[in-house]
């Protein structure tokens, strides 16, 4: 098979409505196995391709109302089967001599502006990539401007009570449909003239109002001249003030360890407002506390670092014209219940060098030493003693049910407990452990000196020292001066007694004689020059005479080594007094004498 020639129309490339056509002649000749033959023939005409027109749009009529005068036109909705390659817009027939401005006319999208009433018909003219057009009209109607008169509002009415005399004007709620270009206040009536300022704006501000009624009015245009007017009155009356009413608050229940509250005024009331606050303390009232940022002249007084007792607090409020009220505040600060139990620790480490971290593993250490529960071992404050050195305010409870430990039995326990144990064990090195406050009654005849923690007795007063330091180791204030002076005068005298008695009777012991054996001397056969030598060198004490066969002298020994003698006279004297007593025994007589020194 092959093709034989060409056949049809052909047109040259590039002329509108190209097209393009040929035809081709086929022979087909068959043989069989004979050698016979036939032929016949085939026609194959080819045709150019179909290219149709484009279709154009310019979008749907529109209507605009002044003072809108802009408008966007859109032909992005035409077509072609192949590409458009030209878009063209312009004013159509009718409108070709209304001037308008015309942005992207040779683009899908036509910008038109400066439009003015009436009605504007703009064409398209699409063209495709054959050469082909296709054109569109759209139709966009621009009505006058519906324009609404403005509003005036000039607001309620007021009312002054005189000395005030000035008074706002706001018209700013006014409205307009298209906005308001002129606002003009006016005084209209009224018991005399007064001064105003930014009377053309929206907002004014009248002064010089006197006693009596005052007419204002308020006139508002718009773009197009339409106006509105509203009018306000604005009475001033005569003072007639009423003293204003204070509140302080009443009483208030302050629970230690938190020492700070705030009194409110805020309930006070005047007719006219209140003009002043101020909040005066008590003289009886205790003097610690302190007073946060000048709020004494302010209508909340804000208090902190209170102490134990009961304060008072007077507010005394005052109006503009000077009338004042005055109205009492009481805080009742109790003890904290804790009190008692408050153990101060004090660290060798800075304040600020604490940390969190450490607080928590101190109170783990703190209750191992108590053998107690970390929960049980509250951490009240932490506050600087020194530069180097930090206070640990805490209490110690057992429990359920709750109680709190004394602190003087915690702080006797972890003295005798960190004895035995290392000096970092608390993590820093402890210089003190007491009571956080003074609890010693010093038996009542005395104050605990905060700092020392010891009784400061009071006049004829002392401490005992056996029960300080034998005993309990409290400091007290026990024994009277006075009775210790008596009964140590009295001891004095006792002792002094008791020693003189001793010296004495010591001396006594020495002089003691002590008797010998006695010895007797027959006198009768002594003449009278022995008797004279047996004369005693000492005087006689004891003497006694008897009668009896033989006469014999008792002597006796003395410390001095001295016998006994008979006295020819004490002799003679005896023999007198027998002869006249008569006889005894055998008629002899004897007579002994022991002399005592």
């Amino acid at each position: 098979m092959a093709c034989a020639g060409w056949c049809g129309t052909h047109f040259p490339l590039g002329f509108p409505g190209a097209l393009f056509s040929s035809c081709c002649l086929h022979w087909l000749t068959v043989t069989d196995s004979d050698g016979a033959t036939n032929s016949t023939t085939a026609t194959l005409i080819v045709n150019s391709a179909v290219d149709y027109p484009p279709v154009a749009s310019a979008g749907s009529n529109q209507t605009i109302t002044l003072p809108q005068n802009t408008i966007t036109l859109n032909g992005n909705r035409s077509s072609d089967d192949h590409q458009i390659v030209l878009y063209e817009w312009s004013l159509g027939p009718g409108s070709e001599s209304k001037e308008v401005a015309l942005q992207g006319a040779g683009t899908p999208y036509l910008h038109v502006s400066a439009m003015q009433e009436g009605e504007y018909t703009f064409q398209l003219i699409v063209t495709d990539s054959s050469g082909q057009q296709s054109t569109a009209e759209v139709t966009v109607i621009v009505q006058p401007e519906d324009n609404r008169p403005p509003v005036a509002v000039a607001g309620p009415d007021k009312e002054l009570v005189f000395p005030v005399n000035s008074a706002t004007l706001d018209g700013s709620r006014s409205s307009d449909d298209h906005g308001i270009v002129l606002y003009r206040w006016e005084h209209v009536r009224g018991p005399s003239a007064v001064e105003m300022a930014n009377g053309n704006a929206a907002v004014a501000t009248v002064t010089g109002l006197q006693v009596g009624t005052h007419h204002f009015r308020l006139t508002v245009k718009d773009q197009q001249g339409l106006s509105s007017t509203s009018t306000l009155t604005v009475a001033v009356k005569e003072e007639n003030n009423s003293p204003p009413r204070a509140q302080a608050g009443g009483r208030h229940v302050l629970v230690l360890p938190n020492n700070s509250i705030t009194l409110d005024g805020s309930r006070s009331t005047d007719d006219q407002g209140i003009a002043s606050y101020l909040w005066i303390r008590d003289g009886q009232s205790p003097a610690a506390g302190d007073v946060i940022g000048g709020s004494d002249h302010s209508v909340a007084l804000q208090l902190t670092d209170l102490v134990e007792g009961v304060y008072t607090f007077h507010l005394r409020v005052t109006d503009p014209h000077g009338a004042s009220d005055t109205d009492t505040a009481t805080v009742e600060v109790r003890p904290d219940p804790s009190k008692g139990g408050l153990v101060e620790l004090i660290l060798q480490v800075g304040a600020g060098q604490l940390m969190e971290q450490q607080k928590d593993a101190l109170v783990r250490r703190l209750a191992t030493l108590l053998g107690t529960l970390d929960s049980d071992v509250r951490v009240q404050k932490i506050q600087p003693h020194s530069d180097v050195s930090t206070a640990v305010v805490f209490y110690v409870q057992s429990g359920p049910p709750f109680k709190v430990l004394q602190a003087a039995q915690v702080a006797r326990s972890l003295h005798r407990r960190l004895s035995k144990e290392k000096a970092d064990f608390l993590l820093f090195k402890v210089l003190r452990i007491d009571t956080a406050g003074c609890l010693l009654t010093c038996s009542g005849h005395g104050h605990c000196d905060p700092i020392t923690k010891r009784c400061v007795c009071s006049a004829l007063w002392m401490e005992n020292p056996v029960q300080r330091y034998l005993w309990d180791a409290e400091s007290n204030c026990e024994w009277s001066i006075l009775y210790v002076a008596v009964l140590a005068s009295a001891l004095t005298v006792l002792m002094g007694g008791i020693t003189w008695l001793c010296i004495c009777c010591c001396k006594r012991r020495k002089r003691t004689k002590i008797r010998k054996k006695t010895k007797y001397t027959i006198l009768d056969n002594m003449d009278e020059q022995e008797r004279m030598e047996l004369r005693p060198k000492y005087g006689l004490k004891h003497c006694s005479t008897e009668h009896n066969s033989s006469l014999m002298v008792s002597e006796s020994e003395f410390d001095s080594d001295q016998d006994t003698i008979f006295s020819r006279e004490r002799m003679e004297r005896e023999d007198t007094q027998g002869s006249m007593n008569g006889p005894v025994g055998n008629g002899t007589s004897f007579s002994y004498c022991s002399e005592d020194r």
